[in-house]
C-alpha cells in the first residue's frame, strides 16, 4: 500500500474520530489497495463565508467552485456524454406581453428551458470504477423570468412609481430579450447543477454542514490512481514494442492491466500553450474572469464548459486538440478585456 500526501494531513486523517464530517478517507479499503494503485490524500482549505452558502437554520452548503475542488481531490470525472432536452410547455404568455390579470390568457406552446441528465465516475479503493446515478436537472427559464418580472411590478406598484432600482422589464420587448438571454445559458446552468449533484454523491458529502463541522478550516479527501511504477512499466513495454515495429501489445502482457486497445503509432506534436499557461493557471484565469463578470456573455457558456473540463482532467495537455481549444478560448476571452484587467 502506498499513500501519497502531506505527512501532517495523513496523520490528521488517520486520527479523525468516526463520524468526523471534515474527513472523507476510508482507511480500511485503502489498506487493501492492489499493488498497481496508490492513494493520494489531499486537504482542501476552506472559508465558511467564501466557500459555503448559508441556507438557513445554521446550515451551510458548499459553493459550486468548492464542489469542483472536491471533485479534483476525489478524482471524480464527469461522464463523457450528457443528455440535453428542451423543456416544452404550454404557458400563458400574458406576463411576457405586459398584459394585465384581467385579460384572457394567451396560451402558447414553447420551449421554456433545458433538461440535462448527467453522471460522473470515480476510481474506488478496490481499483474498480464507480459510476454515480444519472442526475437530471431542469432549468425552467420562463418560471424564473416570471419571478423577476412580478417582483419588479410589486416594488413599482405596476410601474406607477419608481422602485429602488431603475426598471428593467417594463416593456414586452425588454421581457422578450430577458427571456431569450436567460434561455441561452439554461443548458450550461442545468449541466453545472447536475454535475455538482453527482460530485456530492460520489464524494459521500452530507446534505448540509453546521459551523462546528467546518471549524477545522479544511476538508480531507482521498483519490485512487494508477501507481507511477505501473505507468512507467507500461510505457517501457509500449516503447519496446514500438521500437520493434509492433503496433499493438498483446493483451496477455503481465505489465498491462485493463489497458484499452492502443491505436496505431501516430506522433502528434503537442501545441505550445500560451506563455506560463498550465492547468492551474488556466483554471485561475477562468474563475477570476467569470466571478468578476469579465467574460463576454456570448463566450460564457463555453467558459463554464472549459472550467468543468479543466477541473475534471488531471493532465489536459495530454489531450493536444482539446488543450489547444482551451488556449484559443482563453485568448478569445482576453481579447475583450483591457490589459490592466487581465490576470
Amino acid at each position: 500500500m502506498r499513500i501519497i500526501g502531506n505527512e501532517q494531513t495523513i496523520k490528521a486523517a488517520q486520527a479523525a474520530a468516526p463520524g468526523d464530517r471534515s474527513v472523507y478517507v476510508n482507511w480500511d479499503l485503502i489498506s487493501e489497495l492492489p499493488d498497481q494503485f496508490e492513494a493520494v490524500v489531499t486537504a482542501i482549505d476552506i472559508n465558511i463565508s467564501k466557500d459555503f452558502t448559508d441556507v438557513g437554520n445554521g446550515t451551510y452548503m458548499p459553493t459550486t467552485q468548492l464542489m469542483y475542488r472536491i471533485a479534483e481531490a476525489c478524482g471524480i470525472d464527469g461522464g463523457e456524454k450528457s443528455i440535453v432536452e428542451p423543456i416544452i410547455e404550454e404557458v400563458d404568455i400574458n406576463p411576457l406581453l405586459m398584459k394585465g390579470l384581467e385579460d384572457a390568457p394567451t396560451m402558447r406552446k414553447m420551449t421554456v428551458g433545458r433538461r440535462v441528465s448527467k453522471y460522473s465516475t470515480r476510481l474506488q479503493e478496490d481499483g474498480t470504477v464507480l459510476r454515480s446515478s444519472v442526475c437530471t436537472v431542469e432549468y425552467n427559464v420562463f418560471e424564473r423570468c416570471l419571478e423577476a418580472w412580478t417582483k419588479e411590478e410589486m416594488y413599482t406598484e405596476g410601474y406607477t412609481k419608481s422602485g429602488k432600482f431603475p426598471a428593467k422589464y417594463n416593456s414586452a420587448l425588454k421581457r422578450k430579450f430577458h427571456f431569450q438571454s436567460e434561455l441561452k445559458f439554461a443548458q450550461a446552468k442545468a449541466e453545472t447543477k447536475a454535475h455538482v449533484k453527482t460530485i456530492r454523491e460520489l464524494a459521500g458529502l452530507v446534505t448540509g454542514y453546521k459551523a462546528a463541522d467546518l471549524a477545522g478550516g479544511r476538508l480531507i479527501f482521498s483519490r485512487v490512481r494508477r501507481s507511477k511504477e505501473i505507468l512507467q512499466a507500461e510505457a517501457a513495454a509500449r516503447l519496446s514494442a514500438m521500437s520493434q515495429g509492433i503496433e499493438k501489445v498483446l493483451d496477455s502482457s503481465p505489465l498491462l492491466i485493463e489497458e484499452p486497445k492502443p491505436e496505431p503509432v501516430k506522433i502528434t506534436p503537442v501545441p505550445e500553450p500560451a506563455p506560463v499557461l498550465n492547468r492551474e493557471k488556466a483554471i485561475e484565469k477562468i474563475k477570476f474572469y467569470s466571478e468578476n463578470n469579465l467574460v463576454n456573455p456570448d463566450l460564457s457558456p463555453r467558459a463554464e464548459k472549459l472550467l468543468d473540463w479543466l477541473f475534471s482532467t488531471k493532465e489536459p495537455m495530454a489531450h493536444p486538440t482539446h488543450w489547444q481549444a482551451a488556449v484559443n478560448l482563453l485568448e478569445e476571452i482576453e481579447k475583450d478585456i483591457p490589459e490592466e484587467g487581465r490576470l
